[in-house]
């Protein structure tokens, strides 16, 4: 497995990280989103849909860096 994401990973991830916590959950691609599980990045929410993980807001933060 490679350590880069791909870039439509890394978007996902930073609209993830963009919404607050109230916002409805993010539904996402399934390639995109067994990329993200792979890595811990995303937390599925009982209603349905993906949240970041604070595993994956680090990652955000160190992209932004």
């Amino acid at each position: 497995m490679a350590d880069e994401l791909s870039p439509k990973a890394i978007e996902a991830l930073r609209e993830l990280d963009s919404r607050s916590p109230g916002k409805r959950p993010l539904m996402l691609e399934w390639d995109i989103e067994s990329e993200l599980r792979q890595r811990d990045f995303i937390e599925e929410v009982p209603n349905g849909g993906w949240q970041i993980s604070a595993r994956g807001r680090e990652y955000v933060r160190n992209l932004n860096a």
